[in-house]
C-alpha cells in the first residue's frame, strides 16, 4: 500500500468551504483534533466521516 505522507495541519488550512480531504485511517484521531483545534481557533466548522472499506478517514469544510 502507498504511504500518503500529506501533513495534518497545512491540509485542512488550505480548505475552502465546501472542499475536502482524506487521510488513511490510521490518523484518524490526530485529524479530528487538529479539525477541531482549527475549528475553535479559525471560527471554522469541519466535519468528518470515516471509510472502513477503504480506510480513509474525510475531512470537509463546512464554515
Amino acid at each position: 500500500m502507498e504511504e500518503i505522507s500529506v501533513k495534518i495541519r497545512p491540509a485542512l488550512i488550505a480548505l475552502n468551504i465546501g472542499e475536502e480531504t482524506s487521510f488513511p485511517i490510521d490518523k484518524l484521531k490526530s485529524v479530528r483534533t487538529q479539525a477541531s483545534e482549527l475549528g475553535a481557533i479559525m471560527s471554522r466548522q469541519y466535519t468528518t466521516k470515516t471509510n472502513r472499506a477503504n480506510h480513509l478517514i474525510r475531512v470537509k469544510r463546512i464554515l
